[in-house]
This record gives structure tokens, C-alpha cells and sequence, in this order.
């Protein structure tokens, strides 16, 4: 099982490792009752940052338990980074979504 956490391919790189530390410690205490989440943090802790465009962003954001973070001076305060809970089965936009790599 992993964590993945989506950016949108509108964060600059050097806020990336900002947007992604808001996002995760706040889906952190959003999820610490689901028992996947907690069954992932107890044996897995596997995490994968990707990069997507905002179609894709947009088809994470509707699936369920998904945590939409932001930072207030990146993107305009709108959302930009979404933190999926883990769960068996993952979709394909997050399955194929490209890992994220600093330019």
C-alpha cells in the first residue's frame, strides 16, 4: 500500500516540498481513524509524490477519501496538492500519473 500525493504541475519546484508538508500533516489527522490509513502508517509508509495537470487533479479531488491541500501563496490559496488516502485499488489517473522530479 503507499500514500500517493498528487501536485499540481503549476507549483514551482521550490514549493513543492512546502505544499506537500502542509498537505500530508493535515491528511495526517484527517485519516488517522481509517483503518486503511492506519494499517498503511503501522507496516507500509510507502509515499509517492506525482505531478499532474489540472484534469487530473480534478478526477483525484472527486474520488473518496482524498485530502486537498494548499499553501497560501502558491496557486492563488487554491488547492494544489491532494493527499490519497490508501486503499486497495487505485484508479488509473493515479496509477499512470508521472512521478515528480525537482526541474
Amino acid at each position: 500500500m503507499k500514500l500517493y500525493i498528487a501536485v499540481l504541475d503549476v507549483v514551482p519546484a521550490h514549493m513543492v516540498p512546502v505544499v506537500v508538508a502542509h498537505a500530508v500533516l493535515n491528511a495526517n489527522t484527517r485519516f488517522s481513524t481509517n483503518p486503511l490509513y492506519v494499517d498503511w502508517y503501522l507496516n507500509s509508509f510507502k509515499k509517492c509524490v506525482v505531478k499532474v495537470n489540472q484534469k487530473e487533479f480534478d478526477k483525484i479531488a472527486l474520488l473518496p477519501d482524498v485530502f486537498l491541500g494548499h499553501e497560501n501563496k502558491t496557486n492563488g490559496g487554491l488547492p494544489c496538492c491532494a493527499v490519497v488516502c490508501p486503499r486497495g485499488e487505485y484508479p488509473n489517473v493515479i496509477k499512470f500519473a508521472k512521478l515528480w522530479q525537482p526541474n
